[in-house]
């Protein structure tokens, strides 16, 4: 999975942090767009992710949803080791599948946005348990697989394999968004990449996600989501998900036919 290079630029790039780092980073689909004061609109295109977008991707993924996400900042995540290993799991598995986005400034060359997406297959027509890419019982961390265990919990009354009658969806995984960046859809674009490549493409016949705030909910109803089931956070766990009242207070299951 590259841990080595995953290794080698986290010691460099985190054990030399700026002071002001979570005021110059944090920003996700989670937080409410951070206004920005542009002289001109910055030109910004779409490609779809690449090897070589590794290690900036995962540097975007850890220093944007990992602080900021409603369940991973509830929990207190220890930023920025404990999302290494999920981190490095999704990244992977996003560019062995093929259809994931990054969105680039075209003026710096920086990646400003990414989305994660992987194919899931339909493990019940499989023997081979290894098929689940988010086995919770793989990851060190207990907050990760607690969260895990929340998303899964999403699932419990639907299964959209049935649902949309088809064998393999796209999932949408994370979302990450330079905080500099927010207010231009990015978000919205970058679904809408991915479903354009998962339908032309890959010829899925439907996608999915679990959104864990209201603001990532809105883009994928715009993107012809509709949500499926939901939970409300205070009613799963009254005890750790106490803090999560008002806008975040749920995690959404939305899907879309192709």
């Amino acid at each position: 999975m590259h841990s080595s290079l995953f290794r080698k630029n986290f010691h460099e790039r985190y054990f030399s942090l700026p002071s002001n780092l979570e005021q110059t980073t944090s920003s996700c689909p989670s937080t409410p767009p951070m206004s920005a004061t542009w002289l001109e609109p910055p030109q910004i295109g779409l490609c779809l992710m690449k090897d070589d977008h590794r290690q900036e991707v995962f540097d975007l993924v850890v220093d944007t949803f990992f602080r900021d996400e409603p369940l991973n900042k509830c929990l207190a995540f220890e930023i920025p080791h404990e999302p290494i290993e999920f981190t490095e799991l999704i990244v992977s598995h996003a560019l062995q599948d093929q259809c994931s986005f990054v969105a680039i400034d075209s003026q710096t060359q920086k990646i400003i946005g990414v989305i994660l997406n992987i194919v899931k297959r339909n493990i019940s027509l499989t023997s081979n348990d290894h098929e689940d890419k988010l086995d919770t019982s793989d990851f060190q961390s207990e907050k990760l697989r607690y969260i895990l265990n929340v998303l899964k919990h999403v699932h419990r009354n639907i299964d959209l394999f049935d649902e949309l009658k088809t064998d393999h969806l796209l999932h949408t995984v994370i979302v990450a968004i330079d905080a500099h960046y927010r207010g231009l859809r990015l978000t919205e674009k970058l679904i809408c990449a991915s479903i354009m490549r998962a339908k032309n493409d890959l010829k899925l016949k439907g996608a999915f996600s679990e959104a864990t705030s209201l603001y990532s909910s809105k883009a994928f109803v715009k993107q012809g989501y509709r949500i499926y089931d939901e939970i409300i956070y205070t009613k799963y766990d009254d005890i750790r998900l106490a803090s999560l009242a008002g806008e975040h207070d749920r995690c959404q299951l939305l899907a879309k036919a192709l």
